[in-house]
């Protein structure tokens, strides 16, 4: 699907909201568009689609498919294998890619754009917290949902996590119906036991 430009007039009939409130989100930068040499802004369809998912806004069939790209982060191979394992079912609404470093993923965030991030908590090279930390300094990175995860789960570990920029903080091993809960993603299908296996 090529990557189709909206106007701002475009995505408020798409949305059926005022092209003001379109301009806002430009202007706020939550919204990514750029100017043509005439002055004139243009959104390109992947970015709207970003936008309205981040935002847990319905996405127009116009737009193509919803799936939610995943950036999973953790340090144990076995563990990211059982994650892929049980989002497989689900492969046509979640778009999943990993790695085992922390520095790795402050890298493919800023080039992959997901719509949202799994992060262990603990890791060697820079901890789960810290890369929440370094994603929320970056203004073009806000509309990235962050999501971490760890198996010594307590109050204090989730208010750490929320004070770093994270959505929520979850349990090992990870429930998928908790992730795409946090998406709002709706499930095709009706996965029995969704828990990962460790």
């Amino acid at each position: 699907m090529t990557d189709q430009l909206y106007t701002t007039h475009d995505i408020s009939r798409l949305l059926q909201v005022d092209p003001s409130t379109v301009s806002k989100w430009i202007d706020r930068g939550i919204l990514m568009a750029f100017r043509t040499p005439g002055g004139h802004r243009r959104v390109r369809s992947a970015d709207l689609r970003t936008f309205l998912i981040t935002h847990q806004m319905p996405v127009p069939e116009e737009l193509g498919s919803s799936t939610v790209r995943l950036l999973v982060v953790d340090d144990e191979r076995q563990v990211l294998d059982a994650i892929k394992r049980v989002f497989k079912p689900y492969a046509n609404q979640v778009e999943l890619q990993t790695t085992t470093s922390g520095v790795e993923a402050l890298l493919l965030v800023s080039e992959q754009k997901p719509h949202g991030m799994l992060i262990d908590l603990n890791m060697p090279d820079i901890d789960g917290i810290e890369v929440c930390r370094r994603i929320r300094a970056r203004k073009q990175m806000e509309g990235v949902r962050l999501i971490t995860m760890t198996s010594a789960h307590s109050p204090e570990v989730v208010e750490q996590s929320k004070q770093a920029g994270a959505v929520a903080c979850l349990p090992k091993p990870l429930d998928v119906q908790q992730v795409l809960d946090l998406f709002r993603v709706p499930l095709a299908l009706g996965g029995t036991d969704a828990a990962v296996k460790r």
